[in-house]
């Protein structure tokens, strides 16, 4: 029963992953496929921890998924206990990834590598969770890099898993791989455009136009101006 919730939970993953990478960004559609996302993998980390081996990995994939969803709830130039407690979280993982590599004698070379490439990109997130929170936050285009490349490599979590218990189910001339360096491109070419493009500033009308956030704002203007 928890092995078929897992699978469900993590088809879901990927279909509203999708989702929110395909609609346009800042719009209803991103906001509903992102939020179903984020419940999917709250579902699918949840189950994959109670299977022999998988809690740290698990721990790894929420802290992407929650790191990713909650930046764009709290407003910016501002932090608070959830990022302090998430920053010693990464940090336990990435610590007991490392002591893993360097302590299991019987898992294969490339296992290896890829464990100790999820323990680095752990240890790097810290060092970003430290930043952050010594600088009191973060605002403009860093803080939706933030949201993205945490979303995107909480996908990219979940379509390893697809790619690795389906890979005996490809046809020879497809790389059962595929997926996976699709997903690394997609990653990089967001973390491209939003760093070194005007996208930023794009998605920023876009956000202003919201409905919702022109209700805040004017609740906001109007509880200053009492």
């Amino acid at each position: 029963m928890m092995l078929t919730v897992h699978i469900v939970a993590g088809a879901f993953l990927l279909l509203f992953g999708i989702g929110a990478l395909s609609f346009a960004k800042g719009k209803s559609k991103h906001r509903w496929s992102g939020n179903l996302f984020f419940l999917s993998l709250l579902i699918m980390a949840g189950t994959a921890a109670f299977f022999n081996g998988g809690a740290t990995m698990a721990l790894l994939t929420f802290y992407y998924g929650t790191t990713a969803w909650a930046v764009v709830l709290r407003k910016e130039n501002s932090v608070g206990i959830f990022e302090v407690l998430s920053m010693c979280l990464i940090v336990y993982v990435s610590f007991s990834l490392f002591q893993f590599v360097l302590t299991a004698n019987d898992i294969p070379q490339t296992f290896k590598v890829i464990f100790t490439i999820h323990a680095s990109i752990a240890a790097l997130s810290a060092c970003l969770d430290l930043k952050m929170l010594l600088n009191g936050g973060l605002s403009g285009k860093h803080r939706i890099v933030r949201h993205t490349w945490r979303a995107c490599f909480a996908l990219l979590g979940a379509v390893m898993s697809f790619s690795s218990n389906t890979s005996d189910s490809w046809p020879d001339f497809i790389d059962s791989n595929a997926l996976i360096y699709l997903m690394i491109g997609v990653l990089f070419y967001w973390l491209i455009r939003l760093l070194f493009t005007n996208r930023y500033n794009q998605l920023k009308h876009c956000i202003g136009s919201s409905i919702l956030i022109k209700r805040l704002s004017e609740a906001r203007r109007l509880m200053y101006a009492k």
